[in-house]
Protein backbone atom coordinates (compact mmCIF):
# COMPACT_ATOMS: atom_id res chain seq x y z
CA UNK A 1 0.00 0.00 0.00
CA UNK A 2 1.33 3.56 -0.83
CA UNK A 3 0.26 6.31 1.32
CA UNK A 4 0.43 10.17 0.66
CA UNK A 5 0.92 12.50 3.00
CA UNK A 6 -0.64 16.11 4.37
CA UNK A 7 1.20 17.96 1.33
CA UNK A 8 0.53 17.60 -2.19
CA UNK A 9 1.39 14.33 -3.68
CA UNK A 10 1.97 12.13 -6.93
CA UNK A 11 1.71 8.91 -6.79
CA UNK A 12 2.00 6.23 -9.31
CA UNK A 13 1.05 3.21 -9.06
CA UNK A 14 2.85 0.18 -11.44
CA UNK A 15 1.81 -3.38 -13.33
CA UNK A 16 0.30 -5.05 -10.18
CA UNK A 17 -2.94 -4.70 -8.28
CA UNK A 18 -1.73 -1.10 -6.04
CA UNK A 19 -4.20 0.56 -3.26
CA UNK A 20 -2.83 4.12 -3.05
CA UNK A 21 -3.59 6.49 -0.74
CA UNK A 22 -3.32 10.66 -0.95
CA UNK A 23 -3.98 11.62 2.42
CA UNK A 24 -5.01 15.30 2.73
CA UNK A 25 -3.59 17.99 0.32
CA UNK A 26 -4.34 18.04 -3.48
CA UNK A 27 -2.88 14.78 -5.07
CA UNK A 28 -2.35 13.48 -8.53
CA UNK A 29 -2.67 9.81 -8.38
CA UNK A 30 -1.89 7.34 -11.47
CA UNK A 31 -2.90 3.74 -10.93
CA UNK A 32 -1.11 2.32 -13.95
CA UNK A 33 -1.84 -1.31 -15.10
CA UNK A 34 -3.97 -3.57 -12.68
CA UNK A 35 -6.81 -3.57 -10.63
CA UNK A 36 -5.94 -1.28 -8.43
CA UNK A 37 -8.10 0.64 -5.53
CA UNK A 38 -7.40 5.08 -5.26
CA UNK A 39 -8.28 7.09 -2.43
CA UNK A 40 -8.14 10.70 -2.92
CA UNK A 41 -8.87 11.75 0.97
CA UNK A 42 -8.93 15.56 1.67
CA UNK A 43 -7.93 18.35 -0.96
CA UNK A 44 -9.02 18.63 -4.78
CA UNK A 45 -7.54 15.35 -6.43
CA UNK A 46 -6.95 13.66 -9.85
CA UNK A 47 -7.82 10.10 -9.97
CA UNK A 48 -6.35 8.12 -12.48
CA UNK A 49 -7.06 4.22 -12.78
CA UNK A 50 -5.34 3.70 -15.77
CA UNK A 51 -5.85 -0.06 -17.49
CA UNK A 52 -7.64 -2.70 -15.28
CA UNK A 53 -10.62 -2.88 -13.18
CA UNK A 54 -10.25 -0.19 -10.87
CA UNK A 55 -12.21 1.65 -8.09
CA UNK A 56 -11.68 5.29 -7.40
CA UNK A 57 -12.81 6.97 -3.99
CA UNK A 58 -12.11 10.94 -4.29
CA UNK A 59 -13.25 11.59 -0.85
CA UNK A 60 -13.71 15.73 0.54
CA UNK A 61 -12.84 18.55 -1.78
CA UNK A 62 -13.44 18.40 -5.86
CA UNK A 63 -12.10 15.59 -7.55
CA UNK A 64 -11.75 14.66 -11.00
CA UNK A 65 -11.30 10.79 -11.69
CA UNK A 66 -11.20 8.98 -14.49
CA UNK A 67 -11.84 5.68 -14.95
CA UNK A 68 -9.36 4.75 -17.66
CA UNK A 69 -10.03 1.11 -19.36
CA UNK A 70 -11.54 -1.81 -17.84
CA UNK A 71 -15.01 -1.64 -15.51
CA UNK A 72 -14.42 0.42 -13.09
CA UNK A 73 -16.27 2.01 -9.66
CA UNK A 74 -16.00 5.31 -9.15
CA UNK A 75 -17.30 7.49 -6.08
CA UNK A 76 -16.81 11.18 -5.87
CA UNK A 77 -17.52 11.27 -2.14
CA UNK A 78 -18.46 15.18 -0.87
CA UNK A 79 -18.63 18.77 -2.88
CA UNK A 80 -18.72 18.70 -6.57
CA UNK A 81 -16.56 16.18 -8.48
CA UNK A 82 -15.99 14.99 -12.49
CA UNK A 83 -15.97 11.42 -12.91
CA UNK A 84 -15.29 9.90 -16.41
CA UNK A 85 -15.86 6.19 -16.56
CA UNK A 86 -14.00 5.88 -19.71
CA UNK A 87 -14.07 2.27 -21.90
CA UNK A 88 -15.85 -0.64 -20.28
CA UNK A 89 -18.92 -1.18 -18.36
CA UNK A 90 -18.46 1.35 -14.92
CA UNK A 91 -20.45 2.40 -12.17
CA UNK A 92 -20.31 5.71 -10.98
CA UNK A 93 -21.34 7.86 -7.74
CA UNK A 94 -21.35 11.14 -7.58
CA UNK A 95 -21.84 11.62 -3.74
CA UNK A 96 -22.89 15.21 -2.70
CA UNK A 97 -22.43 18.12 -4.41
CA UNK A 98 -23.34 19.12 -7.89
CA UNK A 99 -21.28 16.52 -9.61
CA UNK A 100 -21.23 15.78 -13.04
CA UNK A 101 -21.16 12.69 -14.35
CA UNK A 102 -19.81 10.78 -18.06
CA UNK A 103 -20.21 7.14 -18.46
CA UNK A 104 -17.95 6.86 -21.77
CA UNK A 105 -18.01 3.66 -23.71
CA UNK A 106 -19.71 0.82 -22.91
CA UNK A 107 -23.06 0.10 -20.60
CA UNK A 108 -22.70 1.92 -17.64
CA UNK A 109 -24.72 2.65 -14.19
CA UNK A 110 -24.52 6.46 -13.51
CA UNK A 111 -26.10 7.28 -9.62
CA UNK A 112 -25.89 11.34 -9.50
CA UNK A 113 -26.55 10.88 -5.79
CA UNK A 114 -27.42 14.27 -3.99
CA UNK A 115 -26.98 17.26 -5.38
CA UNK A 116 -27.94 18.85 -9.03
CA UNK A 117 -25.81 16.86 -11.02
CA UNK A 118 -25.24 16.55 -14.83
CA UNK A 119 -25.49 12.83 -15.87
CA UNK A 120 -24.44 11.54 -19.52
CA UNK A 121 -23.90 8.05 -20.25
CA UNK A 122 -22.08 8.14 -23.56
CA UNK A 123 -21.64 5.55 -25.77
CA UNK A 124 -23.48 2.11 -25.09
CA UNK A 125 -26.90 1.30 -23.03
CA UNK A 126 -26.38 3.36 -19.60
CA UNK A 127 -28.66 3.22 -16.49
CA UNK A 128 -28.91 7.04 -15.40
CA UNK A 129 -30.27 7.95 -11.87
CA UNK A 130 -30.20 11.32 -10.80
CA UNK A 131 -30.85 11.14 -7.26
CA UNK A 132 -32.17 14.50 -5.21
CA UNK A 133 -31.49 17.45 -6.37
CA UNK A 134 -32.12 19.28 -10.45
CA UNK A 135 -30.23 16.54 -12.54
CA UNK A 136 -30.03 17.07 -16.25
CA UNK A 137 -29.66 14.24 -18.40
CA UNK A 138 -27.55 14.57 -21.59
CA UNK A 139 -28.28 12.71 -24.57
CA UNK A 140 -26.37 13.24 -28.36
CA UNK A 141 -25.69 10.92 -30.98
CA UNK A 142 -24.92 7.33 -30.68
CA UNK A 143 -25.73 6.89 -27.32
CA UNK A 144 -27.73 3.46 -27.17
CA UNK A 145 -30.91 2.66 -25.62
CA UNK A 146 -30.75 4.41 -22.60
CA UNK A 147 -33.11 4.34 -19.10
CA UNK A 148 -33.42 7.11 -16.54
CA UNK A 149 -34.82 5.00 -13.71
CA UNK A 150 -36.32 8.42 -11.77
CA UNK A 151 -36.75 11.31 -14.03
CA UNK A 152 -38.75 13.97 -12.19
CA UNK A 153 -40.71 16.33 -14.21
CA UNK A 154 -40.42 20.11 -12.77
CA UNK A 155 -37.20 19.16 -10.93
CA UNK A 156 -34.74 17.39 -13.96
CA UNK A 157 -34.26 18.07 -17.33
CA UNK A 158 -33.51 15.75 -20.41
CA UNK A 159 -30.82 18.03 -22.65
CA UNK A 160 -31.02 16.51 -26.05
CA UNK A 161 -28.36 17.74 -28.97
CA UNK A 162 -30.26 19.89 -32.00
CA UNK A 163 -31.31 18.01 -34.66
CA UNK A 164 -29.70 14.78 -32.87
CA UNK A 165 -28.85 12.20 -35.41
CA UNK A 166 -29.55 13.78 -38.58
CA UNK A 167 -33.32 14.05 -37.23
CA UNK A 168 -35.04 17.71 -37.23
CA UNK A 169 -35.15 18.65 -33.71
CA UNK A 170 -35.09 21.79 -33.23
CA UNK A 171 -37.99 22.29 -30.29
CA UNK A 172 -39.42 20.03 -27.61
CA UNK A 173 -42.50 19.57 -29.73
CA UNK A 174 -40.17 17.80 -31.91
CA UNK A 175 -39.05 15.37 -29.56
CA UNK A 176 -42.36 15.14 -28.04
CA UNK A 177 -43.60 14.06 -31.35
CA UNK A 178 -41.34 10.96 -30.98
CA UNK A 179 -42.31 9.62 -27.37
CA UNK A 180 -44.80 6.61 -27.52
CA UNK A 181 -45.61 4.57 -24.33
CA UNK A 182 -44.51 1.31 -23.54
CA UNK A 183 -45.68 -0.80 -20.50
CA UNK A 184 -46.65 2.66 -18.72
CA UNK A 185 -43.43 3.82 -20.01
CA UNK A 186 -42.72 6.89 -21.81
CA UNK A 187 -40.03 6.05 -24.68
CA UNK A 188 -38.52 8.85 -27.16
CA UNK A 189 -37.20 7.33 -29.94
CA UNK A 190 -33.92 9.43 -31.12
CA UNK A 191 -33.26 7.47 -34.61
CA UNK A 192 -29.76 5.00 -35.32
CA UNK A 193 -31.32 2.65 -32.80
CA UNK A 194 -30.79 4.88 -30.10
CA UNK A 195 -33.54 5.96 -27.53
CA UNK A 196 -34.13 6.79 -23.77
CA UNK A 197 -36.60 4.83 -21.48
CA UNK A 198 -38.08 6.93 -18.98
CA UNK A 199 -39.87 4.55 -16.17
CA UNK A 200 -42.83 5.32 -14.58
CA UNK A 201 -43.49 8.48 -17.07
CA UNK A 202 -46.41 8.81 -18.88
CA UNK A 203 -46.17 9.65 -22.46
CA UNK A 204 -49.25 11.86 -22.67
CA UNK A 205 -47.92 14.54 -20.09
CA UNK A 206 -44.85 14.82 -22.67
CA UNK A 207 -47.24 15.42 -24.99
CA UNK A 208 -49.05 17.62 -23.06
CA UNK A 209 -46.18 19.52 -21.74
CA UNK A 210 -42.96 18.64 -23.82
CA UNK A 211 -41.58 21.81 -22.33
CA UNK A 212 -41.21 20.64 -18.51
CA UNK A 213 -39.04 17.61 -20.22
CA UNK A 214 -36.59 18.66 -22.97
CA UNK A 215 -34.25 21.71 -23.50
CA UNK A 216 -32.38 21.67 -27.20
CA UNK A 217 -28.96 21.91 -27.12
Amino acid sequence: MIHGGSSADVLLGGNGNDIIDGGSGDDIILGGNGDDVLIGGAGRDLLDGGKGDDVLSGGDGDDVLNGGAGDDTLYGGGHNDILNGGKGDDLLRGGTGDDVLNGGDGDDTLFGDDGNDRLEGGKGDDLLIGGAGHDVFIFSGGGGQDVVLDFKAGEDVLQISRNINGLKVTDAADLAARVTDQHGDAVIDLGHGDSITLKGVSAADIHNHPNDFFVIH
